[in-house]
């Protein structure tokens, strides 16, 4: 599977530290790989230093991680702060 813009949600925040939650299927190993949330940049102005809710898994209730995003040239990366 993949990041679906349908699924991320801004929940509040400022420029430079937005929050999301991202309710996913995917297993968390795929949701923190590298690039997985490119698009976005584009669909949400996700940029360094936002925070990501996600709850990723089966029935998108097997793991609950927070993540800190990296925006590099386009090319997001996440740590998992959990």
């Amino acid at each position: 599977m993949a990041y679906t813009s349908e699924d991320m949600r801004l929940m509040g925040g400022v420029p430079g530290q937005q929050l999301f939650i991202y309710r996913s299927e995917d297993e968390v190993a795929t949701v923190v790989a590298s690039g997985y949330f490119d698009q976005a940049v584009e669909d949400y102005n996700l940029d360094t230093g936002d925070i990501i809710v996600a709850c990723s898994g089966e029935d998108m209730a097997a793991a609950v991680d927070l993540l800190v995003a990296t925006n590099t040239d386009g090319t997001v990366t996440v740590v998992n702060g959990s």
